[in-house]
């Protein structure tokens, strides 16, 4: 089982002596919730890790309107992307709460990649990851329904928000995702009336539960009883 919220982490499960290492050209601050943290167009020199709080990645088309197209969370990292292929950012990084970041100068995490190769090797994995994703995610919106897109996307965020848990380990309760009904519609590219229909469809199957700017979703078990063609390919429990 694969986690979404990993695929922007490529540090925690470093050597400690490495993890001193990037502490050593560490700097930390603190912003307040709606604070613009990176402007579309923006030319990084820095990148930064989430330490506490979250971060949405956002656009607006020509009317105004917004689209998520991430949420970052606690170990996250910002700006990753754009600083190793030298682009200017292609959205909006805005706080969702008080947030406070770890931020390494762009030329202190270049020393740091050619002095540890291990670096190296975990971000080859981690945008291995993000492409195998954001293809499967491409391929879902021409084959899948808007309702079977929210199932999944509900699952995966599920299994994020219960730290990878998973049988005897998940929570029976299931998981709660911190995340309003406008922000998860502009994640699918719905109208949040149409999305709230839907929510309520599937709080009816007992599925979820809604609550203020969060859904709590049912153990992962009962979401694959129902809903296994979604989430399994086979019977062998290989995503």
């Amino acid at each position: 089982m694969i986690t979404i919220h990993n695929i922007h982490n490529f540090f925690d499960d470093l050597p400690a002596t490495i993890r001193a290492d990037f502490e050593s050209v560490s700097q930390y601050r603190q912003f307040k919730a709606s604070t613009v943290l990176v402007r579309t167009g923006d030319v990084r020199e820095s990148l930064s890790q989430l330490v506490e709080g979250e971060v949405k990645y956002c656009s607006y088309d020509s009317r105004g309107r917004e689209t998520i197209t991430a949420m970052m969370k606690k170990g996250d990292w910002i700006g990753l992307s754009e600083l190793l292929i030298g682009i200017p950012a292609m959205t909006d990084a805005i706080a969702t709460s008080p947030v406070r970041l770890r931020t390494i100068r762009h030329r202190d995490f270049e020393r740091l990649l050619n002095r540890h190769p291990v670096v190296a090797r975990n971000l080859l994995r981690l945008f291995g990851l993000r492409f195998a994703i954001v293809y499967r995610l491409a391929q879902d919106r021409y084959e899948l329904t808007l309702r079977e897109r929210l199932l999944k996307t509900l699952y995966f965020l599920s299994f994020g928000a219960s730290d990878g848990a998973s049988g005897a380990d998940a929570p029976k309760e299931g998981s709660i995702i911190h995340m309003s009904q406008d922000e998860l519609a502009k994640m699918l590219g719905a109208s949040r009336q149409t999305l709230n229909r839907l929510l309520r469809s599937l709080e009816d199957e007992g599925l979820l539960h809604l609550g203020y700017r969060t859904v709590r979703v049912a153990p992962l078990t009962q979401l694959e009883d129902h809903y296994r063609y979604l989430f399994r390919s086979d019977d062998t429990g290989v995503l």
